[in-house]
């Protein structure tokens, strides 16, 4: 875990997280890189735009970057979900499907690189 959210400056920081992140982790020298974002989809909340996510989350070929949601409000997770990269979005409205998604994530990647 980079960063906690107790330890960070209130607002959202999901553009610049998930950027930094990316940009840190090819650093060091990996068989295979993963960056998982988790976020409460209020992006519009804070006026960020979808396809600025999306852009960064697939910003570098060699990171497998996801993001997984935890809650939501209304449709806000799914709506945000379709707009993003097929396979690189999940949601999880109760946190203990979380090791499933992750199970999912790094089982998909895996088989994408056969």
């Amino acid at each position: 875990m980079h960063a906690h959210a107790q330890f960070c400056m209130s607002g959202d920081h999901t553009l610049e997280g998930t950027k930094h992140a990316i940009q840190e982790i090819v650093k060091e020298e990996a068989d295979e890189y993963f960056v998982i974002i988790l976020s409460d989809a209020n992006l519009s909340r804070y006026g960020i735009h979808p396809a600025n996510f999306a852009q960064i989350l697939t910003s570098n070929p060699q990171v497998n970057a996801f993001a997984i949601f935890i809650g939501s409000l209304g449709d806000q997770a799914a709506r945000l979900q379709r707009t993003l990269p097929a396979g690189r979005s999940f949601i999880a409205m109760d946190t203990k499907n979380i090791p499933q998604i992750l199970q999912q994530i790094f089982t998909s990647t895996m088989l994408s690189s056969i």
